[in-house]
C-alpha cells in the first residue's frame, strides 16, 4: 500500500481507532478486575505433595499479566497513531482542515463537499490530494 493510500486508510479510521483504544482500555481493566479475583485465597485441602514448580493460580497471573502487556503495546500504538493525525491536523489551514473533516471523518462525499464549499468537484479533488500529500511529510517522517 502506498503512502497516500495509508494516509487515506488512517484518516477514515480515525474515529475507529479512538474508540479501539477505548476499548482496549476497557478490556485491560477488565483483566485487572478479574486478576485480582484470581488471588483470593483457597482453604482447600492438599491432597499429596507436588513436585511442580508453579501453580495453576501463578500461571493464570502470568497469563495475565502477559495479555495486559500486550494490550498495552497495542494501545499504545494506536495511541501514537492518533496522535500522529492530530499533530498533522494541528498544521493545516481551516479550510484544509475542513476538507479533510468533511470528506474522511463524516465521509461525505467529492460532490456534496465541492456543494457545501462552492467548489467544483474537480477542485475538490485537487484540494484533498495536495493535502493528502502534505500529510504524507507529517505522518510519515
Amino acid at each position: 500500500m502506498n503512502l497516500y493510500k495509508k494516509v487515506e486508510y488512517l484518516l477514515y479510521n480515525y474515529k475507529n481507532l479512538k474508540a479501539e483504544i477505548k476499548n482496549i482500555e476497557l478490556e485491560i481493566e477488565s483483566i485487572a478486575n478479574d486478576y485480582n479475583s484470581s488471588l483470593a485465597i483457597s482453604y482447600e485441602e492438599k491432597s499429596a505433595p507436588t513436585n511442580k514448580i508453579s501453580s495453576s493460580v501463578e500461571n493464570k497471573v502470568v497469563s495475565k499479566e502477559e495479555k495486559i502487556k500486550y494490550l498495552q503495546d497495542i494501545k499504545r500504538n494506536k495511541e501514537i497513531q492518533v496522535q500522529k493525525i492530530d499533530n498533522a491536523l494541528e498544521s493545516l489551514a481551516e479550510r484544509d482542515k475542513k476538507v479533510i473533516e468533511l470528506r474522511y471523518f463524516e465521509k461525505i462525499s467529492n460532490k456534496k463537499l465541492a456543494e457545501r464549499l462552492d467548489l467544483t468537484e474537480q477542485r475538490v479533488s485537487e484540494i484533498k490530494s495536495i493535502i493528502v500529500n502534505n500529510l504524507i511529510k507529517l505522518i510519515f517522517v
